[in-house]
């Protein structure tokens, strides 16, 4: 009996499942980190120090891999549709709150196939004016809008439900003026379509608007976030400017595949949170916006759910229809 026990004990480990087996060496095997959005860029660069952080961490190889295309649709389903061990991450932003409200049907449902990890940063916006109009303030910006109700002040996007999108139909609506939708199909000619001055106003994200200010077209009037941004201190909040319900802000954070076992959501919410809490790793994206704030898996779920129930609500109010 005494030499039948180990052997009982080896049959039943070689048999279990092997997510379970795993969770104690967690991470086995080579992580990707899935971006939906093309190389490049300031999220790109986030992931790719992330990755390069935890790699240092686990001693074992970190990958980035960019998946853009489709509202982000088809980096998401990647991660969706991938075996639930916690090997493969998604870089989350916004569009995981906003997709389930644009699209009639997904590649993968939300909230089940996709499981959150970790709340990394806000992402606000700021509204960029052209030069050319001559106003100064976000005031004068309402003040012309106005004035011209027959032929609206226009604005990018880059696309329909975008972050873009929805920070000018929130100000439209707070303020009660009227402003023309003009959508691109993508970041790049969007920027193009403001550098140009195709447009008269564009809701940029914050590395996005750094950029353009390094030009002379356009100027900064207003952030949608409550407070400053330590990247941009001298542009007001809306809310500081006559607009005291403005709020809209973005976000990213690490999802991973549906199902993973807690212990492998735990290790991985522990190990990042550890490296966007870096100072020297903090203070290097702070530069570009991002407030490095981490949390928990239970913070994130429940910002999550009520994220997305607020998009359905904004786009209901906005008349915005799933395709």
């Amino acid at each position: 009996m005494t030499r039948l026990v180990p052997s009982l004990l080896v049959a039943a480990l070689a048999v279990l499942p092997a997510p379970l087996a795993a969770q104690s060496e967690f991470p086995e095997r080579t992580v990707r980190i899935v971006v939906p959005f093309p190389p490049g860029g300031t999220i790109d660069a986030v992931a790719r120090a992330l990755g390069q952080s935890l790699q240092e961490k686990w001693k074992q190889t970190v990958i980035v891999e960019n998946r853009p295309g489709a509202g982000n649709t088809v980096g998401a389903a990647s991660v969706a549709q991938a075996t639930p061990d916690g090997h493969s991450l998604l870089f989350a932003n916004t569009s995981v709150s906003v997709n389930p409200s644009l699209f009639v049907t997904l590649p993968y449902d939300t909230l089940r196939d996709l499981a959150p990890v970790t709340y990394l940063s806000p992402s606000p916006n700021v509204l960029l004016v052209q030069r050319s109009l001559g106003v100064n303030s976000l005031k004068d910006v309402l003040a012309l809008a106005r004035t011209r109700a027959d032929k609206p002040l226009t604005y990018a996007s880059v696309g329909k439900g975008s972050a873009h999108h929805f920070c000018m139909e929130l100000l439209a609506s707070e303020a009660g003026v009227k402003l023309l939708h003009v959508p691109y199909r993508g970041v790049a000619p969007a920027v193009l379509a403001v550098t140009r001055g195709e447009v008269d106003l564009y809701c940029s994200d914050i590395p996005g608007a750094l950029s353009l200010l390094q030009g002379d077209k356009v100027a900064p009037l207003a952030i949608t976030s409550r407070t400053r941004s330590p990247a941009l201190p001298n542009v007001p909040p809306f809310a500081e400017q006559g607009l005291p319900n403005y709020e809209q802000v973005g976000y990213v954070g690490i999802m991973t595949t549906g199902k993973t076992p807690p212990a492998a959501v735990q290790k991985l919410n522990a190990s990042i949170n550890e490296v966007i809490k870096e100072p020297a790793f903090a203070k290097r994206f702070a530069a570009f916006g991002y407030e490095m704030v981490g949390g928990t898996v239970d913070g994130f779920a429940k910002f999550l759910r009520e994220d997305i129930e607020r998009y359905r609500a904004l786009t209901q109010k906005a008349g915005i229809k799933p395709e």
